[in-house]
Order: structure tokens, then C-alpha cells, then sequence
């Protein structure tokens, strides 16, 4: 386990948290929000991701390649650029600085802001960020305790517009499957009487400090 000073340089589940002028000012609207109550600070935070990250890459990914799949000629081959392009967000390893950038995201840029966001607002006593899979694929989202009650953030989730994409339809237990993964890092942070201390822990998370 190895405590940090920053989470500028973590790098959960691939995605680098850069130095980027859009993360720098998300982070003061968010410490904004430290003296509210726990209901009305979850849903601002969850309200700052959504609104930072609005399009959700994987989504649009997905409507561009079939309508590329659904006509012909030069119709097609603008789907099918923007279809690379949202691929491209999702499948190769971008700073989260570029997703704020683009305004497009999957999970694992959503769970990152979201993590951020929530360590500038002290929301909970604790936070995880945790992965699950999904078929041959994994699923990043958040776990936030209060009051020893676990709440499951999934920014994912929330930003698409297209339901039937949602994953937990056909695994409602999908969020209770987080798992461990050897050789990446793990991220949390705990609220203690001293301040909040950020985590880093290789292969699973530290629960207690």
C-alpha cells in the first residue's frame, strides 16, 4: 500500500489523470461543495461527471457503426469515420485531460472523474473505484461508503441515452461482481480525523486503513 499527495499521475483501470485545464477547473467547482449534505453532494458530483464527460463514447460508438452497416456511399463512410472515432476513445488509452477535452467518454475516463470529483468534495468516508466484466470486457464504476452504507455510482450507466445498452439489465448483479485484476493499481480514499488519505494499492484494494 502506498499512500500519495495527488491523484494528478493515477492511473486507474488505464486511464491516466493528467494536469488539464478542464480537470483543474471541475475540481474547484467541486470543492464548492464540501459543507453539503451527503444527498445533495452525491447528486452534484454525479451531476459535474455527467455534464464534463456528456457523451458516452461506447454508445455512440455503437449507433454510428450501424448506421454505417445501414447505408452505402458517402453516408457510409462518414459513419463510418465518426464510428472510428468514438472507437478509438474507447479502445485505446487516452489522459482523462482528452476526454474532458472531447466531452466523450467510456467507463473507465467516467470512473475516474468521478473519483476525482468525489475526493475534492469529500464525498463519503470512503471511495472505490472497482471493475467488473462484462463478457470479455470489464466495466469501471464507483463505489462510495457513508455511514458504513455502500451507494454504486455508475457514471456509464447514467449517461446513456440508449437503456438497452445498459448492461445490468441482463446482469442485475453486475456492480456486486467487483473484482480484483494482478498487476494494475487500485485507487480509494478514506476520511479520516486527520484529513482524507488517497490510496494506491497493487492488485486489489485496501479496504481499512
Amino acid at each position: 500500500m502506498k499512500t500519495l499527495d495527488s491523484y494528478i499521475g493515477i492511473e486507474p483501470f488505464t486511464v491516466l489523470v493528467d494536469d488539464s485545464k478542464e480537470l483543474n477547473e471541475l475540481a474547484s467547482q467541486a470543492k464548492k461543495l464540501k459543507n453539503l449534505p451527503f444527498p445533495e453532494k452525491m447528486d452534484k458530483v454525479k451531476n459535474l461527471a455527467l455534464d464534463a464527460i456528456e457523451i458516452n463514447a461506447y454508445e455512440q460508438w455503437t449507433v454510428w457503426q450501424k448506421k454505417a452497416n445501414e447505408s452505402t456511399g458517402t453516408e457510409r463512410e462518414n459513419s463510418l469515420n465518426k464510428s472510428r472515432y468514438f472507437f478509438d476513445i474507447v479502445s485505446n488509452q487516452h489522459p482523462l485531460g482528452y476526454a474532458l477535452e472531447k466531452k466523450a467518454g467510456c467507463c473507465r475516463y467516467q470512473g475516474a472523474l468521478f473519483f476525482v470529483l468525489g475526493y475534492e468534495a469529500g464525498l463519503g468516508e470512503k471511495h472505490f473505484i472497482q471493475t467488473a466484466p462484462v463478457g470479455q470486457m470489464y466495466s469501471v464504476f464507483n463505489e462510495v461508503f457513508e455511514n458504513g452504507k455502500k451507494h454504486t455510482v455508475s457514471i456509464f450507466k447514467e449517461s446513456l441515452k440508449d437503456k438497452s445498452l445498459d448492461y445490468s439489465i441482463q446482469n442485475p448483479k453486475i456492480f456486486e461482481q467487483a473484482t480484483d485484476i494482478p498487476g494494475f493499481n487500485f485507487y480509494s480514499y478514506h476520511k479520516k480525523d486527520s484529513g482524507i488519505v488517497l490510496v494506491e494499492n497493487l492488485g486489489k484494494h485496501i479496504k481499512e486503513i
